[in-house]
């Protein structure tokens, strides 16, 4: 099946990709830069040219990686859970499991990605000054670097959601009123007036004449007002499911499996009637002993699960993420997505009084939506 993110790492349990519209930017900003270069230094031979601009292009997808890890380990040791930075044709983005709970929080994380890419910066500009004259390629690609990287950090302070300077405006606005609800509103306010802006620009440059940078500036334009009207509707669906707890998500039929079922019987009698790709192991609700799913049944050779039982594969109950009843949807959607769970058990004093699933979970959410336009 095809993909469109690749893994390329790992750094301290974040997971690193590459989405496949990052290609796109690479093979663009490679093309150009390479034809700027043998334009601007008619005396570089083409490969002299090309050898630049690839260097450059994978330094400067790492200086932008670097600036996202800026705000994920800032955001890591605040507290906030991130799974996964991607690479993708606008940049990049950390992907946190939530937001910040205060306002400081929100505003180091924010800050810690432009100023690491002023440090790159200013890093970039000094070793382009101590090599000037050994290699011009060299020199030109450091300072073009020490350019960019200036660039991106002036661009992310813009005050407009979601940009950097967009969470930092958050951040003051929720630290001088003490109120998140406000923060997110001028923060999302301040995002639409940026994408507007920026249409705006965009229309100019085509109107003047400069086809290609109108439509990328209206093409960045359109993402930002995209996301920060999906930043909208989420902190608004919050806000409507303030009142639900888990224990109003909890379906009354738990599915359960008996420990010694085999994996092919528990498949074949339960999985495949009910559709349900997880069930919890016990005899009855009372004597839950952990939770299988197919996940674990796909690690298992085929040839082995006439004779595997359930109880030998399934993930033991004091290993389970868990809810208590509770807990608000809001942090039952963020475990689920935290931990990339299709179901969760609902648990309280040790013991299973309930189950959720994701799909109730986005069910939901959507008759609240309804129930709410």
């Amino acid at each position: 099946m095809f993909k469109s993110v690749l893994v390329i790492g790992r750094f301290r349990g974040i997971r690193l990709e590459v989405h496949v519209s990052w290609l796109i930017i690479f093979a663009l900003l490679l093309t150009t830069m390479s034809a700027g270069f043998r334009h601007q230094y008619p005396d570089w031979t083409t490969a002299t040219a090309v050898l630049t601009a690839l260097v450059t292009a994978l330094l400067f997808f790492s200086s932008i990686l670097a600036h996202e890890l800026g705000h994920s380990l800032v955001a890591i040791r605040r507290g906030v859970p991130v799974t996964a930075i991607t690479l993708f044709i606008f940049g990049g983005v950390a992907q946190m499991a939530r937001d910040p709970d205060k306002a400081n929080d929100e505003f180091t994380i924010a800050i810690a990605g432009p100023i690491v890419s002023f440090v790159l910066a200013a890093s970039f500009a000094v070793l382009a000054m101590l090599t000037a004259g050994w290699y011009q390629p060299l020199t030109v690609a450091l300072n073009w670097l020490a350019t960019i990287n200036l660039l991106v950090a002036l661009f992310n302070l813009i005050p407009g959601f979601p940009l950097d300077g967009g969470r930092v405006l958050r951040a003051l606005v929720w630290r001088v009123t003490g109120d998140p609800k406000k923060a997110n509103d001028t923060a999302f306010a301040s995002g639409k007036l940026v994408a507007y802006g920026l249409f705006g620009l965009a229309i100019w440059n085509l109107v003047a004449g400069n086809l290609v940078g109108g439509l990328w500036i209206m093409l960045i334009a359109w993402f930002l007002l995209n996301m920060t009207q999906a930043q909208g509707r989420m902190h608004l669906l919050r806000e409507r499911l303030a009142g639900v707890r888990a224990r109003d998500l909890a379906e009354a039929e738990i599915p359960l499996v008996a420990p010694q079922r085999s994996i092919e019987a528990w498949l074949h009698e339960d999985v495949l009637p009910s559709g349900r790709r997880a069930f919890l192991v016990g005899t009855d609700i009372a004597d839950v002993q952990g939770l299988i799913s197919l996940s674990d049944a796909r690690h298992v050779e085929h040839a082995q699960w006439a004779t595997t039982r359930v109880a030998d594969i399934m993930t033991p109950l004091h290993k389970l993420h868990h809810v208590s009843p509770g807990a608000k949807a809001d942090e039952v959607l963020q475990m689920l997505n935290e931990h990339g769970l299709n179901q969760i058990p609902v648990m309280q004093d040790g013991r299973v009084s309930g189950w959720i699933d994701r799909q109730r979970v986005l069910r939901t959410i959507e008759i609240h939506l309804e129930v709410n336009r």
